[in-house]
């Protein structure tokens, strides 16, 4: 396409009245900007007839971005519907976490959606979905109930499930943003415990030498359905020193989580702020995170353990990043550990995602805004790639959980075994032949 104006010209028509088209000044900030496409025209659908006129897709990071014309930006398309006889919600493929979150919280309600206010809830979802409620309830893909979805000609399919279409169904949960549009998704809730109230917060841990021991601690921890952990290398206003930071999580009161984390608190943090939140709130603490703009060309694994060796050695790595890269402050690192006994009910083979026994996810996002960084940004970020492979996977078993994957990922990463790649491709040569959406796989 060589004239974004013509193209919107010939669209505007054919749309609702309340859709809009704008130019190269109205491109969607994105999470990520070192991928960021650079289109001639974004589309703003009101509606699932305008996804049929046009077509789109999901995910914040595109392999194939630099030859994209046309985005297509479903944000205006959120509404939410929560069924409380049911125990089900509807949302429109537009729908944020917090969107989705604070609809079911007012229902005394709770689903499974990813830990970032700011994210498509169908971006996670369709990447397979692992949030805080997976030791209760499974992924978000095992609570998904039916789907519609635009393939590439522009069809139109409705309430897409196993029994209407087994195959489409298969590939979705897992690998959905690479076969079409979903613009509407029901999926399960289910009713709140303790009044939707849990406990959570911040461990920082200032001295540097404690790290081998909270690694160590939350590798031998035993966590039941309640429980999640996350741990982070962050820097921390106002001095933006980098710090060890551990954010648990119980479902459960304040008392209870104290003998559940007591190892952790143990150790001895030096700053804790721990605090009983109720769910419509759980994620207001990684808003930072979910900020859209700057380069950050991360990478994700999925690990089977945290080797305390391994992680000195990533902790000294990212120090030294820091030092030579002062713009480069928001750097993160992210490990997140949740109980997989729930998830890994559901048989492997029950869809597209394929990494249900991964101890832990994790991601190294290089975070700044100077371009003229992006090589040493890869090359560090690569370096604790390779350690996590070294130390902390089995061997010959390299996992990475699709929302967390790097652009250049190989597709056994993602999927797993020869066979399941071999079905996904049968699958996207029927959907998308001519891989317009191509953020995870293409077509060859």
């Amino acid at each position: 396409m060589e004239d974004g104006t013509e193209f919107a010209t010939g669209l505007k028509g054919r749309l609702s009245a309340k859709a809009r088209i704008l130019g190269k000044d109205g491109t969607v900030l994105r999470w990520d900007e070192s991928c960021a496409p650079d289109p001639l025209a974004t589309v703003f659908p009101q509606c699932e007839e305008d996804v049929v006129e046009t077509g789109g897709g999901h995910g914040w990071r595109v392999r194939n971005h630099r030859d994209i014309d046309v985005v297509i930006c479903l944000r205006d398309m959120n509404a939410v519907e929560v069924n409380i006889e049911d125990r089900t919600v509807t949302f429109g493929g537009g729908t944020i976490v917090k969107e989705l979150t604070d609809a079911a919280t007012a229902s005394n309600l709770e689903v499974t959606t990813g830990i970032c206010n700011s994210v498509g809830v169908l971006g996670s979802t369709l990447c397979g979905g692992i949030g805080r409620y997976i030791g209760k309830y499974g992924l978000a893909i095992d609570n998904l109930l039916s789907v519609n979805f635009v393939d590439a000609t522009g069809k139109f399919y409705r309430n897409v499930n196993q029994e209407s279409n087994g195959d489409l169904w298969w590939a979705i949960r897992g690998a959905g943003t690479s076969f079409g549009v979903v613009t509407q998704a029901t999926m399960r809730a289910h009713p709140q415990s303790n009044g939707g109230l849990s406990w959570t917060g911040a461990l920082i841990f200032g001295d540097p030498s404690k790290l081998e021991a909270v690694v160590q601690a939350i590798n031998d921890l035993e966590m039941d359905e309640n429980m999640c952990v996350h741990l982070l290398f962050t820097c921390l206003p106002p001095t933006l020193a980098p710090a060890i930071m551990v954010v648990p999580w119980y479902y459960g009161s304040e008392g209870e989580a104290e003998k559940a984390w007591k190892s952790l608190l143990d150790i001895g943090p030096t700053i804790k702020e721990t605090f009983m939140a109720p769910a419509d709130r759980l994620n207001d603490g990684n808003d930072p995170f979910g900020e859209k703009g700057g380069r950050k060309p991360g990478v994700g694994l999925g690990l089977d353990t945290l080797d305390p060796e391994g992680y000195r050695h990533i902790w000294d790595l990212y120090v030294h990043f820091l030092n030579e890269n002062p713009d480069a402050t928001r750097t993160v690192m992210v490990a997140e550990c949740y109980p997989k006994a729930k998830t890994l009910s559901t048989p492997a083979e029950n869809a597209a995602f394929a990494h249900r026994d991964s101890k832990y996810e994790v991601i190294c996002v290089p975070w700044y805004t100077d371009e003229t960084l992006d090589i040493r940004a890869d090359a560090f970020a690569q370096s604790v790639r390779n350690i996590w492979i070294q130390k902390c996977c089995r061997p010959g078993k390299i996992q990475s959980y699709p929302a967390f994957s790097g652009l250049h990922e190989p597709l056994e990463s993602l999927f797993g075994q020869q066979d399941r790649i071999e079905k996904l491709l049968k699958i996207k040569k029927q959907w998308d032949p001519e891989n317009y959406w191509g953020s995870l796989m293409d077509v060859n």
